[in-house]
């Protein structure tokens, strides 16, 4: 799983990638849809930012382990209003006024401060955690394109059998109307058919609206307009996924599953805090250094000081009211809630591992069985409408026959779909979903 961290160096990489492939202009396809999305899309903007902000952690963490150093200065002018009755004879007023100025540097290195030092440790675990859950959020972002494309061909191809839909029932009608002219059928039929007209004029008009919008949905990742998208080629391979062992997806889950990897790191960090609390019982020793330099300027005494010292600095803590043995008991049981998420995660993983592999083959099932549905309801159509001019059948039956026709077309759409989303869902669970993946995707498009 490569990482599109916020660097631009590494962005562009991953970008050019994606922009290899040829597109036409006017087509919108899957991989142009995530590049926009990942140059446009203020959520994953906002997830990038707070990535850069957390990586600076780890700066704060081992800052403690670092010496600290300083310099201080001052230039003052001081003044005195002395009873002239107490000044002696050879003083003048201005002796009483003078100058003074001073330099210092000091700097202080920790000799023997453990709980810094698994301080430190913590920091690096959590920018452990910080890259894992990035690499989540990342996953998490091309699933939630590939959904948001998928929902526009979904309502597309919704749109287009209820286009046929209606179109098939219009031609019912008609004929219906004509055969009622001519008295071969009741009224009845005629209000059946105008019925059945009348619904899916209504259906026609919702599946409209979805289309434009899931388009604006998709517009507000891309941040661009558009009126289409490419759709999925007839031809697109539906097959079980590889590898075929539900065994190697699970093991790979337990390895490169990124959420169950920063639940590792949170576990190693919470550790860390309990062993730095713990550590605050014990002895510091810091090397200190300071230089000063002061000057004073008046008439009578003018005159400087330097001095400079090295020394080494030593605090034991006896007693803080009992808040250092407090923390140090909240850490420990803070690290055993980390150890407890740890194990739920890892049952998770594991949970929705095997359920979104046991899935995709039952999609794969599914596509199968639905495809064949749809001739079998093409052939039970041709047998009622021959039925219907033998006058064995109804009109209702004639409609219903329809209906099951175009539901069985959008069941077939919608299972490959499904296919599609399912399988990329259990390579995010498995911790592998990556542009690759998108890109696959992006060649079982008919692209123009």
């Amino acid at each position: 799983m490569k990482l599109i961290t916020p660097k631009k160096t590494t962005l562009a990489l991953a970008l050019s990638l994606i922009s290899s492939i040829s597109f036409g202009a006017e087509s919108l396809n899957l991989s142009t849809t995530l590049e926009q999305a990942i140059q446009n899309d203020p959520q994953w903007a906002a997830t990038r930012h707070g990535y850069q902000a957390n990586k600076e952690n780890i700066h704060f963490a081992s800052a403690g382990l670092k010496p600290s150093a300083k310099i201080t200065g001052n230039i003052a002018r001081n003044a005195s209003d002395t009873d002239p009755s107490s000044r002696s004879p050879s003083s003048s007023p201005s002796d009483d006024n003078y100058n003074s100025s001073s330099i210092g540097a000091s700097i202080s290195q920790p000799l023997f401060r453990l709980d810094r030092w698994h301080s430190y440790q913590e920091g690096k675990a959590n920018d452990k955690q910080f890259d894992a859950a990035f690499n989540a959020e990342q996953q998490a972002f091309y699933l939630r394109v590939v959904k948001a494309y998928l929902d526009v061909l979904r309502a597309e191809e919704n749109q287009q059998f209820r286009d046929a839909e209606k179109s098939a029932i219009k031609r019912q009608l008609e004929q219906t109307e004509q055969r009622f002219n001519v008295g071969l059928i009741a009224n009845t039929d005629v209000q059946e058919a105008q019925a059945a007209f009348d619904i899916s004029s209504v259906q026609h008009i919702i599946a409209e609206q979805d289309i434009a919008l899931t388009l604006q949905n998709l517009e507000t990742l891309t941040g661009s307009a558009m009126n289409s998208v490419a759709p999925l080629k007839a031809n697109a391979p539906i097959s079980p996924p590889q590898p075929t062992d539900v065994k190697q997806w699970t093991e790979s889950a337990l390895t490169t599953n990124p959420e169950l990897i920063a639940a590792g790191h949170a576990k190693d960090a919470a550790l860390a805090v309990y062993k730095s609390k713990r550590s605050a019982h014990l002895p510091t020793v810091d090397l200190i250094g300071t230089y000063s330099d002061s000057h004073t300027t008046n008439n009578s005494s003018p005159g400087s000081n330097e001095s400079s010292g090295i020394s080494i600095s030593l605090e034991i803590p006896l007693y803080t009211g009992g808040t250092t043995s407090a923390k140090r008991r909240q850490a420990k049981q803070l690290q055993y809630q980390a150890e407890d998420d740890y194990n739920l995660k890892k049952r998770e993983v594991i949970r929705n591992t095997s359920n979104l592999y046991r899935v995709v083959n039952t999609d794969v099932s599914r596509v199968m069985a639905q495809r064949q549905s749809i001739r079998s309801a093409q052939a039970a159509l041709e047998a009622t409408e021959a039925g219907y001019d033998a006058g064995t059948r109804t009109i209702v039956d004639v409609l219903s026959a329809q209906q099951a026709l175009y539901g069985a077309k959008r069941d077939y759409a919608n299972a490959r779909y499904d296919y599609i989303f399912d399988l990329l869902q259990l390579k995010q669970t498995a911790g592998t979903l990556d542009i690759e993946d998108i890109t696959e995707i992006n060649s079982w498009l008919a692209m123009t």
